[in-house]
C-alpha cells in the first residue's frame, strides 16, 4: 500500500512537471510569436518620417539641378553677349549685290560698330564667274572655275555715305548687268552625251558678279595703326583672303586677260551674262574637241589653259602624271581655282540644287 501510495505521488510529480514544462513552452512560444509581431509591425510614425525625409532629399537634389541648370544659362548668354560684342568691336566687311532692279548696284557695308578714322577707299576686282564641268562615265563630276574680268569702266557710279559703319560706298552699274538669282537665268550647255560618253562636258555661266575687294582702313583710337582686310563675295558667299591667295587672284587675272577677248565687253543692250555665254560657249566649242584628238595649234592650246586657270604658256609633259598637274604650283597659281571654287560657287549649286 505504501509502495503504491509513492508510485503514485511520483507519477503525479512527472505530470506536474510536465504541465510546468508546457506552460513555460508556451510563454515562450507566445512571448517568441509578440516579438515577431512586433518586429514586423511598422510605425505609421516612422513612415512619414521616411516620407518626409526623401521628400526633402529629392527637393534638394533638385535644387541642385535646377541651379546647375541655370548657372549654364547664365554662362552661355555671357559668352553669347561676348561673342558679339566681340563681333560688333571687330570690324567685318561685306559685299551686298541688288542686281534685280533697274539700275544694278553693289554695297559696301561694315557691319562692326567700332568707328573708323575715315571712310575707306577700296579697290574692287568684278568676274563673272562660270564652271566648266566634267562629267565622267561612272557619274562623277569635276569642275574648273572660270572667272571672267569685268572691266571696272563698267561701274558708271559710286557714291560714298560719308559713314565708317552700317553702309559705306555704293556703286551702280549699267542695265546690262541685271539679273535674277534663280535657274531659269543660269545660262548653261552640255557637250557629249554623259552616261554614255567617257568624259562628257557642262558649261555654266552665273547671272551675278564676283567681287573681290581690297581694303585699307584704321579705327578711330589708333589713327597710325594702318590694317588691311581682302575677301571675295557673291551673294552667297564671303571668303576672306590672305595676301599670298589674293596675289594668286591678281596673277590668275593677269594671265586670263592675256587674251583680250576673255575679258566681258558690254555691248549696247546686251545683258553681259549672255554675253559672257556666248563667248565661252564658241571657246568651247572649238577647243573641246581637241581635248581628246590634240590641239590644232599652239595658241589653241594656250587659249584652253587660260581658260581652265593654268599659265597660258605653261609647258604641258604627256609623260608627266596628270595629277601633278593638280597640285599645287606657279602653273595653277597654288590651286587659286580648286580653293576657290566651292568658295564662289558651292558645291551643290545654289542655282541648280538638283546636282
Amino acid at each position: 500500500m505504501g509502495k503504491k501510495q509513492g508510485k503514485k505521488n511520483s507519477l503525479e510529480n512527472q505530470r506536474q512537471e510536465l504541465l510546468k514544462s508546457e506552460s513555460k513552452k508556451f510563454q515562450r512560444m507566445e512571448k517568441t510569436n509578440l516579438n515577431e509581431y512586433r518586429v514586423t509591425l511598422t510605425n505609421p510614425i516612422e513612415i512619414k518620417k521616411d516620407k518626409v525625409g526623401l521628400w526633402s532629399k529629392i527637393k534638394s537634389e533638385l535644387t541642385i539641378g535646377l541651379s546647375i541648370v541655370a548657372l549654364l544659362v547664365s554662362g552661355f548668354s555671357v559668352y553669347k553677349t561676348n561673342k558679339r560684342n566681340d563681333y560688333l568691336e571687330t570690324t567685318n566687311f561685306n559685299i551686298v549685290q541688288n542686281f534685280w532692279q533697274e539700275h544694278p548696284s553693289y554695297t559696301l557695308y561694315n557691319e562692326s560698330q567700332k568707328p573708323l578714322t575715315s571712310p575707306p577707299q577700296p579697290s574692287y576686282y568684278l568676274y563673272i564667274p562660270a564652271k566648266l564641268y566634267y562629267i565622267f562615265k561612272d557619274g562623277k563630276r569635276y569642275s574648273s572655275l572660270i572667272l571672267l574680268p569685268v572691266s571696272y569702266e563698267n561701274v558708271i557710279s559710286q557714291t560714298s555715305t560719308g559713314k565708317t559703319i552700317d553702309e559705306i560706298e555704293t556703286s551702280v552699274l549699267s542695265k546690262n548687268f541685271y539679273g535674277k538669282l534663280g535657274n531659269r537665268d543660269l545660262r548653261s550647255k552640255i557637250y557629249g552625251k554623259p552616261g554614255k560618253d567617257n568624259v562628257a562636258f557642262e558649261l555654266r555661266v552665273y547671272p551675278f558678279l564676283a567681287i573681290a575687294t581690297y581694303i585699307e582702313y584704321s579705327y578711330k583710337d589708333n589713327p597710325k595703326k594702318i590694317m588691311t582686310e581682302k575677301f571675295i563675295t557673291t551673294p552667297w558667299n564671303k571668303e576672306k583672303l590672305t595676301d599670298d591667295r589674293f596675289l594668286d587672284l591678281e596673277n590668275y587675272t593677269r594671265n586670263i586677260a592675256h587674251f583680250p577677248e576673255n575679258e566681258v565687253v558690254v555691248k549696247g543692250n546686251e545683258n553681259v551674262y549672255d554675253s559672257a555665254f556666248k563667248y565661252l560657249e564658241s571657246q568651247f566649242n572649238n577647243l573641246l574637241p581637241m581635248f581628246f584628238s590634240g590641239f590644232r595649234t599652239e595658241e589653241d592650246q594656250q587659249r584652253f589653259y587660260a581658260l581652265i586657270g593654268t599659265k597660258w604658256d605653261m609647258t604641258y609633259d604627256p609623260d608627266k602624271d596628270i595629277a601633278e598637274y593638280a597640285k599645287p604650283s606657279r602653273n595653277n597659281f597654288n590651286s587659286l581655282g580648286r580653293k576657290l571654287s566651292d568658295k564662289v560657287i558651292p558645291a551643290k549649286d545654289p542655282l541648280y540644287p538638283d546636282y
